[in-house]
Order: C-alpha cells, then sequence, then structure tokens
C-alpha cells in the first residue's frame, strides 16, 4: 500500500505535450493537470481493484505466501530508490530526468498493478460458481465458430505452431517492453494512455471473468491430458492445476511467483494484442508492433486454451476500451498523422 501512497504522491510531476523535448507549447498548461502520471482515472482504478481484491480477502480468507512479495518488493524499491537518485543529480540533463522518472514510477504503477489484479484473479477463481464451459462452447457453436478445426490446422503445421507459441509466451514481456520503449522514444503521453487502457481492460475483463470460470477449450475438448500429438506439450492446460486447486481447496493459496492468468472468458490475451496496436498507432514501431500482436492473437485459441468467443469478445473489449480513452480531451490529437508530435 505504501508503493501505492508514493505513487500518489508524485502525481505532481507533470507530463509535456511537447514530448521531444521541446518548449512546451501553449497546450501543454491546459492538459498539465490532466497529465500528471500515472493520473486520476489510473489512481482511481488502481484504487477499485485493491478495494474489491480487500473484500474479496476478508470473505475469502485465502493464504497469500509472505515470500511471494519479494520479487515485487525488490523491484518497487529499486524504483523508487533510483528515481529519488535521479531526482537529486542535477548533473543529469532534464530531458533523461522526465523520461527516467516516467520510466520508474511506470515500473512502479505496473508491477502494483500486476501484484493487484493477479491477487484478485485467483480469489475471484476460488469462488467455485459452475463452469461456463458449456456455455462458451455453444455461443462458439451458434457462431459458427469450429474451435477444433483450428486446433488441428495449427497442429499439423510445426513451423506456425512454433512462432504462435514464441508469440504467446512473449506478450508479457512485450507488454512491459512497450511501455519502456514508448517512454524511451519520449512519447509521454502515450505512455501514460498505453497504462490507462491496459489497466481499464485487465479490471473489466478480469471482473468479467469472475462470472464465467472455465477450464477453457483445450481441457475441454480433450481433457486434462499431458500430451498432445504434434506438439512437446500438451498447449493451453499451464493454467488447469492452479485453477482446479482454488476451487477445491478449503483454504485458497497463492504464490504470486507461479500464479498465471486464471480468466478464460474474456481472453486477456487477445485483448492486449489489440492494447499494443493502440499504444503503438502511427508511431515508427507501428507495423512491427501490429504485426507482433496479430500473431500473437492467433495464438490465443490453441496456446491459451481460448475459446473463440473469448477472442472475439476480447478483441471488442479492448477495441472499444482504447477508442473510448483516445477521445478524453487530455489526449487530442493523440493519434494525429504526424507521429513524432505525439
Amino acid at each position: 500500500m505504501s508503493s501505492v501512497m508514493e505513487i500518489k504522491a508524485d502525481s505532481e510531476y507533470k507530463l509535456r505535450v511537447a514530448e521531444q523535448g521541446g518548449t512546451p507549447t501553449a497546450a501543454s498548461s491546459a492538459f498539465e493537470e490532466e497529465l500528471a502520471f500515472p493520473g486520476r482515472l489510473n489512481a482511481f482504478l488502481m484504487v477499485l481493484v485493491i478495494g474489491a481484491t480487500l473484500c474479496l480477502y476478508v470473505f475469502i480468507n485465502p493464504r497469500i505466501e509472505p515470500y511471494s512479495f519479494v520479487p515485487y518488493v525488490l523491484i518497487i524499491s529499486t524504483c523508487v530508490l533510483l528515481k529519488y537518485y535521479v531526482m537529486r543529480r542535477t548533473s543529469f540533463g532534464e530531458i533523461f530526468r522526465q523520461r527516467m522518472q516516467l520510466l520508474l514510477n511506470g515500473v512502479v504503477f505496473i508491477f502494483v498493478a500486476l501484484a493487484s489484479l493477479r491477487i484478485f484473479n485467483h480469489l475471484t477463481m476460488s469462488l467455485a460458481l459452475p463452469l461456463a464451459d458449456p456455455l462458451l462452447d455453444s455461443w462458439d457453436k451458434a457462431l459458427g465458430l469450429d474451435w477444433m478445426t483450428y486446433f488441428t490446422f495449427v497442429q499439423n503445421h510445426g513451423l506456425v505452431s512454433t512462432i504462435l507459441e514464441v508469440a504467446y509466451v512473449g506478450f508479457d514481456g512485450a507488454s512491459l517492453f512497450g511501455f519502456v520503449v514508448l517512454v524511451a522514444m519520449g512519447y509521454f503521453r502515450r505512455a501514460r494512455y498505453f497504462c490507462e487502457i491496459f489497466l481499464i481492460t485487465a479490471a473489466i475483463s478480469t471482473t468479467i471473468a469472475l462470472f464465467f470460470p472455465a477450464v477453457a477449450a483445450v481441457v475441454y475438448n480433450f481433457g486434462p491430458i499431458d500430451q498432445i500429438e504434434g506438439f512437446n506439450s500438451a498447449p493451453g492446460i499451464y493454467h488447469l492445476e492452479q485453477f482446479l486447486a482454488l476451487r477445491e481447496a478449503e483454504i485458497p493459496s497463492i504464490d504470486l511467483m507461479t500464479a498465471t492468468g486464471l480468466a478464460t472468458f474474456p481472453s486477456f490475451h487477445a485483448a492486449g494484442g489489440v492494447l499494443l496496436i493502440a499504444g503503438f498507432f502511427r508511431t515508427r514501431l507501428s507495423i512491427a508492433v501490429t504485426a507482433f500482436a496479430l500473431v500473437m492473437i492467433a495464438s490465443v485459441p490453441v496456446f491459451g486454451g481460448h475459446f473463440l468467443i473469448d477472442a472475439i469478445v476480447g478483441i471488442l473489449l479492448a477495441a472499444t476500451v482504447s477508442v473510448l480513452n483516445a477521445r478524453r480531451s487530455c489526449y487530442a490529437g493523440l493519434f494525429g498523422k504526424d507521429p513524432n508530435r505525439y
């Protein structure tokens, strides 16, 4: 909680509209209050997530392994110390100090959000509501979507399978790296926008997933097997052990060092692909990021074990959040035709 207060205390740090290091324009004063990082919306959402998590914690009374917080504490503490070091080193240039402070604040915020959302996700999955797999499968069929045909295609094409697996596994790192790159390139407004759409989409998708717990498409179609022909190991079952343990245990146990995402509907991996595209739209890296994102989205039904409807709804959710957030006055012109301005 102290880390959240640290972020809030630092909200006086203002982002410039003239992000390439030039003199702030007249527009910057109009946006100055709204463009504090992490910003009121991010702070409000974080408070909601932490509040909901604490309520579930009191209701469920799980065991959260204390040692599993160690990596988070180390990363956050290191960033806080570096931030104050950078602030006090007057020998650093102003642009470098601005970017480093934003970067370090962002990493702190991301890891606080990641820990909170992961605990929230695991607590919701311990409620043992009826499994939604038959319903999700019926929605696929009602839309004429054939999950098995797609799975079989990937299974029978080794190169495609390998590429999709690498993209799926690389998503978490790509998301954090995306924020770092946006800051390094001087796209300060985009960096905050990127954090916002990720947090909003993650919070909404995790909340929706509470009502649709599922073993997911691979387990639903094949059962909990360790090997499927054509793969080194069965894809899409990485979550199963933790998911079932949470539902069956008298006292649910959560280990943040090994905890995986357990939300099936909607798919946050599919949503995340859209968020990456939105964050880098009309930048120098737009084509490369879009290519990676599309491949990663294609990996979701197989390596995420998701029903096709999970991916579709995740994409629609992320697109809606991205468009609506971009329409806020503080992001006016964010997707202008001159990427160097924004």
